[in-house]
């Protein structure tokens, strides 16, 4: 049994690479820029869909709206499909909800072994503001009361490989977030014991928040985040436990992730 990964530059796909590496599990690795021994597939077009599916039987899909009915024609002889979606569509609206609610949509009705995976936010989502702490030894948020329960990309691969498996949860969606809520505030405090140095928390307009987004984030998508943000600080931050339950162990918190990426933010490893 061979297993397709996809979006090889990916956090979870370079962790679920290195499991199945270790377990001895066959695996065919594909990206739109493929690396050595890689292959290359283009998820929004469809672009190389049949070399990468060839002898494959179980499949990591990232989120593609535009290339997913050119995988339903082509994923015909696949046994398991593992879906990377977000936890947005459980709220409903927005942009980043409806495209990967599309492709769920059209996984779960196509008659294929269909597994969701439906992460929350990501515990390397805070790498955003190792700039900020290294030259100002600062955050700034627009809401920083906002709370999350931040999962580690790790813990994501640690599900996906016991699914694919163990061929279970068919037709299921799961909802996967680490172990406990923690606001923007709380997660630099931690931030700051593990790295050692003071780090404060600003806050700023919601104008500003836009102003200064990540050159990737387009503006409406930014819009729709401080949406999110800004109902995250009153309402109650869904924590669930199916990490522990599929995977056998503990889901990690913010505090070993960020002891485990120090380096990440210029921190020397000790």
């Amino acid at each position: 049994m061979t297993v397709l990964v996809t979006g090889a530059r990916g956090r979870i796909a370079r962790s679920l690479i290195s499991r199945l590496t270790s377990a001895g599990t066959p695996i065919r690795v594909a990206s739109s820029h493929p690396g050595p021994g890689e292959v290359r597939l283009d998820l929004r077009t469809g672009e190389g869909l049949a070399e990468a599916l060839d002898g494959v039987d179980r499949v990591l899909l990232y989120t593609q709206p535009g290339g997913v009915e050119a995988f339903l024609q082509a994923a015909h002889g696949v046994r398991h499909v593992v879906q990377v979606s977000s936890s947005a569509v459980l709220y409903g609206g927005g942009s980043i909800a409806a495209r990967h609610k599309a492709v769920e949509d059209a996984l779960l009705s196509s008659g294929l072994p269909v597994t969701v995976l439906r992460p929350g936010a990501f515990a390397a989502n805070s790498l955003r503001w190792a700039e900020s702490i290294h030259a100002r030894s600062t955050v700034e948020f627009a809401y920083p009361d906002a709370r999350y329960a931040p999962v580690q990309e790790d813990d994501i691969a640690a599900v996906a490989q016991a699914v694919l498996d163990a061929g279970s949860h068919l037709g299921e969606a799961l909802t996967l977030t680490g172990p406990e809520a923690l606001s923007y505030r709380q997660q630099v405090a931690i931030l700051a014991e593990v790295l050692d140095r003071p780090i404060t928390v600003g806050t700023i307009s919601r104008q500003q928040a836009t102003e200064r987004r990540p050159a990737f984030i387009p503006a409406e998508v930014m819009a729709e985040l401080l949406d999110t943000d800004a109902r995250c600080v009153d309402e109650p931050t869904l924590v669930t436990d199916t990490v522990p339950a599929i995977t056998g162990a503990p889901a990690r918190g913010f505090r070993r992730w960020a002891a485990d990426h120090r380096a990440e933010f210029g921190a020397p490893q000790g």
